[in-house]
């Protein structure tokens, strides 16, 4: 719990840390290519965040299907973003998918290392608790 806790303040740290330096940069200089795609980032970031916020909420009870869902509709969205804003092209829509996957799969299974920490250490002081109950 304290890992997952303390990689969620990093990351929300330098992201703040991030928009700051490119707010200044700018109102310094202008918006430049650099800070545009900063900035597009951070809005690509917000509604991927709201699409898994959403699909974590409305999904079925099956866990590969709210995995499945989620890579797809992030996938999805992540393409009509970046075609829009012209990361993609027509001829390469699929390197979407490929993003999403470089960035998703490792950060899964960061997690599923976390939560499985986490849920080592609850057993134990729950085995604990009860060896002390019976003790009584």
């Amino acid at each position: 719990m304290v890992l997952k806790e303390i990689l969620k303040k990093t990351f929300l740290f330098a992201a703040i840390i991030i928009l700051v330096v490119f707010l200044l940069s700018f109102f310094s200089i202008g918006m430049t290519p650099e800070i545009l795609l900063v900035f597009e980032i951070f809005i690509l970031s917000f509604f991927v965040t709201v699409i898994q916020h959403f699909v974590k909420k409305a999904i079925c009870t099956y866990f590969f299907i709210n995995i499945l869902v989620e890579y797809v509709s992030i996938s999805v969205f992540v393409f009509l973003y970046g075609y829009f804003v012209e990361w993609f092209f027509k001829s390469n829509w699929w390197m979407a998918f490929v993003y999403v996957a470089i960035v998703y799969v490792p950060v899964y299974f960061l997690d599923m290392a976390v939560v499985k920490r986490d849920i080592d250490y609850i057993n134990a002081q729950l085995e604990r608790r009860r060896k002390s109950n019976d003790k009584i």
